[in-house]
């Protein structure tokens, strides 16, 4: 977006200056962005419109909404969708994030979460101490890192803790200037609001982060599906789920090779959508999802142990919806098994509604 443009845009809705930056820090209040302080912002808009620097992709997309302009599709391939070398700043950082993804993965939130959350106020530590393009790759770990560390929380049930991470992971996300990490934030965060009262407003935020320019394709199959789960909660969204689940089905098929291995904060790939459609369906009632969990929980890799543990919960939810409960019971033992070893309180409550309720059917068929 150039400078004249910008300004051209401005005096066509008469708008002066300040009236601009007014309405960039509403739209940005509402999507839970953080800004620069206002004299930075102020200084910012005046480079903008002078043609001295180009706005990032975040603060694009702002004046896009608030002027209403087209958003141009970008053929430049977003930096978040390359593999960092692993001696960069970027690299030694984010192999570090990875690390403790991979440990929460096989071994639970609460034995790592501590260590994850040091990394987020380390990375907090080095963004103010740091300049230039070290400054820029430190938030893009931070970003990612502190939407990590929320959903952490979200796992043990520390839903304040979790507000607060998220709340950074969009604000590091911000000031780094990538859309995919800032688009990841919400759609995660959607997911923790979705789940504890607030799904109307959790499919908005998803439907504001699909909007984000400069998308990868797996990150757009990835919302979709993040669209589909949060719809899931929300009255009379049955058939918002079928078609997030068509879109997510698109998208992937036209994603790149190697794109997961380059956005490692998404754990999308044939198996897992396959496993996440199994309990999109399972929520939804769908006959079909019985058969894709089961599949889906065959081909899972041992690692990741957590996703086992719902998987055996969506069988056991299918099978009760299908007053199967010696089956339902049996699942119900061998999920209690698998959360026991990674400590999730969010899968454990969804365990306990769900023995619950098989021995409620139970004693009425007796």
């Amino acid at each position: 977006m150039d400078g004249p443009l910008i300004r051209a845009a401005r005096h066509a809705r008469g708008w002066s200056q300040a009236r601009l930056l007014s309405a960039l820090r509403a739209q940005a209040s509402i999507e839970r962005i953080t800004l620069m302080s206002p004299d930075s912002l102020r200084v910012a808009l005046s480079r903008w419109e002078n043609g001295h620097i180009v706005p990032d992709p975040v603060h694009t997309r702002l004046l896009c909404h608030v002027l209403n302009l087209p958003l141009a599709d970008s053929t430049t391939e977003p930096e978040s969708v390359r593999e960092p070398s692993d001696d960069t700043l970027f690299g030694i950082l984010a192999h570090h994030t990875n690390s403790l993804r991979l440990m929460d993965r096989r071994l639970g939130a609460p034995l790592v979460r501590a260590q994850t959350t040091n990394h987020v106020t380390t990375l907090e530590a080095l963004w103010t101490t740091s300049s230039g393009a070290d400054r820029r790759s430190v938030a893009r770990v931070q970003a990612d890192t502190a939407a990590l560390a929320a959903w952490q929380d979200l796992d043990v049930g520390d839903h304040t803790a979790a507000e607060k991470h998220y709340e950074l992971a969009h604000f590091a996300a911000s000031r780094s200037g990538e859309s995919a990490l800032l688009a990841h934030a919400l759609g995660e965060h959607a997911v923790m609001m979705s789940e504890t009262g607030q799904p109307d407003q959790a499919l908005a935020q998803v439907r504001r982060a699909e909007k984000l320019p400069c998308l990868p394709l797996l990150l757009r199959a990835w919302l979709a599906a993040t669209r589909a789960q949060v719809a899931t909660y929300c009255a009379g969204e049955t058939s918002t789920v079928h078609a997030a689940i068509t879109e997510a089905e698109n998208a992937l098929e036209r994603s790149r090779p190697g794109d997961e291995v380059a956005l490692p904060f998404l754990a999308l790939n044939e198996v897992h959508w396959q496993r996440w459609k199994g309990h999109l369906l399972v929520r939804v009632g769908d006959p079909a999802a019985g058969a894709i969990a089961s599949e889906a929980l065959a081909a899972l890799p041992g690692e990741f142990v957590r996703a086992r543990a719902g998987q055996l919960l969506d069988l056991a939810e299918h099978a009760t919806r299908k007053s199967e409960l010696d089956q339902a019971s049996e699942l119900l033992t061998s999920a209690a098994t698998a959360i026991t070893t990674v400590g999730s309180r969010r899968l454990r409550n969804r365990h306990d509604l769900l023995a619950h309720r098989v021995r409620e059917l139970s004693t009425s068929h007796e």
